[in-house]
């Protein structure tokens, strides 16, 4: 890894759009934490995507909270208690995960960005289960600037939003990150995952690469530049993942993450 100290500054400069780190779980790891995301152990706070997208969290993800009708920071520190005891032994996931993008980027701390109050800090990540039939649609992570929920962590942290998913497990087909060749700069963010937005792009007619992650590996995208989406998962086996979204903090001494 310390070859490739500078990925994320090539990643947000535009000369990478993607970079892939494999092994970051062992296999032998990945049966333990797949079987006990499975059961529901450790018993992480459950919510749910939209129902047409068929797909749950572990965690709460900021986009489609609204801060002011739940306890999040309060949520938060139960749910990072609850992370510490995912793995069955060593490092922590959230330990693990930081340190490999800390090497990706000279060093630079990667840690879940502080809250509002002293003491409170935003969920560091999300795990994620998508069942037969899940998916995401097309969209930029730029776009969650432009959300209530988003309103304090904007005034910590660089508007270019970068992203991570960790594969735990593949579904028995489809569940693929696909990116366009459609790119939308950190200052044009606009919505498009809303049912509102009715002008779209036409993803048929973009050129696109597909990422199928093998368990244990995982990918930093620049999600906030280009369009991107989960493919439509097929079969009973659900894809678990986890995703965090992150970006530089306003003094650029840290990278704040989220989930």
């Amino acid at each position: 890894m310390q070859q490739h100290g500078d990925a994320l500054d090539r990643l947000r400069s535009g000369e990478l759009q993607a970079v892939v780190i494999a092994n970051c779980l062992s296999p032998g790891l990945l049966p333990q934490v797949v079987d006990r995301l499975e059961r529901h152990a450790p018993p992480f706070l459950k919510t749910w995507f939209p129902p047409a997208f068929h797909a749950c969290f572990y965690g709460r993800n900021l986009n489609l909270t609204d801060l002011e009708e739940v306890d999040y920071f309060g949520e938060s520190e139960r749910f990072h208690a609850d992370l510490a005891e995912l793995l069955p032994a060593g490092p922590t996931l959230s330990e693990r995960l930081q340190r490999l993008l800390s090497a990706l980027d000279h060093g630079r701390p990667f840690a879940a960005a502080p809250g509002p109050a002293p003491g409170q800090r935003y969920m560091f990540t999300t795990l994620r289960g998508h069942f037969s039939q899940g998916y995401i649609p097309a969209h930029f992570d730029n776009e969650m600037r432009l959300r209530p929920s988003y309103r304090h962590l904007a005034g910590l942290v660089d508007r270019h939003i970068l992203s991570f998913v960790l594969a735990f497990s593949q579904a028995a087909s489809g569940g693929a990150l696909e990116v366009f060749d459609l790119r939308c700069d950190p200052d044009d963010a606009r919505f498009l995952a809303d049912d509102h937005v009715l002008a779209k792009p036409d993803t048929a007619a973009l050129a696109s690469v597909s990422f199928t992650l093998p368990p244990g590996s995982m990918i930093v995208l620049d999600s906030g530049r280009f369009l991107h989406r989960l493919t439509r998962v097929v079969g009973a086996q659900t894809r678990w993942s986890a995703c965090s979204f992150m970006a530089r903090s306003v003094s650029g001494e840290a990278t704040w993450c989220w989930g």
